[in-house]
């Protein structure tokens, strides 16, 4: 096993919990033998949070499938990325890790696509498992790769530190995406919401997806892991609060394929297998998703409660 792959399991590991580095509180329950909360847990997507998060990333690849008619998932058993097509390109939502990218190149191939025609990368958040491969498929594709500018703050941190190669390819700040601004890549737009919390920079992304003749609102949310300090609490349940209220939505495709009302693997890659001429189990609907965010504020503000005094980061 090389030094970069060894390095990447080993950065993976210190957020196994999908989130930045926290100080979890207390339940006196003696959760994972420590008595601190896995608040993941607790939360809608419950164990699948931990089901395969601490397997090397390269045996996590998975098989390409098509979820919609203009989108496919291209990721990895845990990790998502999107492959949206357009009338004037393709368009990748987030890269998992930089030891991965080759896989997510090679699943756009087998799907009978050209990474040429790769137009734009845009990441949701500056976890190494969706901005890490960025840098290798950018070589290939050149396309241009977007973030929030707290988010490529955060990259170029990342980048400067130690173990700079569990990165891959080095990124330079591009493409920006700022709070309502919009992307149109042919008969496709791109809207970005900013919801910090998960990341300081979480962006999450609006696009309409295609099924049968019909067009469907859908959200790719920034960041939806509670495994963060509880300065970030407080901002974390205001961006899911400006999400839902942006509703009603029709789809949730989650950064990670458990984050979603509908499990993407295996609940809706089964159900799309065996649907016939019934509905595409990717479609939720408002009704599902209001309750599913509603089940995550839940469990936020649970934490909340827990948290209370906490300061709040500057500027929010």
């Amino acid at each position: 096993m090389n030094r970069l792959l060894l390095t990447t399991i080993a950065i993976f590991l210190a957020i196994s919990s999908f989130g930045m580095p926290t100080t979890a509180q207390d339940d006196g329950a003696g959760n994972g033998g420590s008595g601190k909360i896995n608040w993941n847990l607790r939360a809608p997507w419950g164990a699948a949070s931990g089901s395969e998060v601490r397997l090397p990333p390269e045996k996590t690849t998975y098989k390409p499938f098509k979820v919609f008619d203009n989108v496919y998932f291209v990721g990895l058993r845990y990790v998502s990325c999107y492959l949206v097509t357009t009338s004037a390109g393709l368009v990748l939502i987030d890269s998992t890790f930089a030891p991965t990218a080759d896989s997510v190149l090679d699943n756009v191939r087998t799907l009978g696509f050209n990474p040429a025609n790769i137009k734009y990368i845009l990441v949701t958040h500056s976890h190494l498992d969706h901005f890490g491969g960025a840098g290798k498929i950018q070589e290939v594709t050149g396309a241009r790769v977007g973030l929030s500018l707290e988010d490529w703050q955060s990259v170029a941190k990342q980048q400067a530190g130690p173990n700079k190669e569990q990165f891959g390819l080095p990124l330079t700040q591009d493409l920006v995406l700022k709070d309502n601004s919009s992307i149109a890549v042919g008969d496709t737009t791109f809207k970005f919401y900013f919801t910090p919390g998960h990341t300081v920079g979480a962006t999450s992304i609006e696009f309409q997806v295609k099924d049968r003749g019909k067009s469907y609102r859908a959200l790719v949310p920034g960041g939806m892991g509670i495994a963060f300090g509880p300065e970030w609490t407080p901002v974390f349940i205001k961006s899911i609060e400006k999400l839902q209220a942006l509703g009603p939505w029709d789809v949730v495709l989650g950064n990670h394929v458990f984050l979603a009302p509908v499990p993407l693997i295996p609940d809706v890659e089964n159900g799309l297998a065996s649907r016939g001429d019934g509905p595409n189990p990717a479609i939720e609907g408002p009704q599902k998703i209001n309750e599913w965010f509603d089940a995550v504020l839940k469990t936020a503000n649970e934490k909340l409660a827990l948290e209370k005094g906490a300061p709040k980061p500057s500027g929010f």
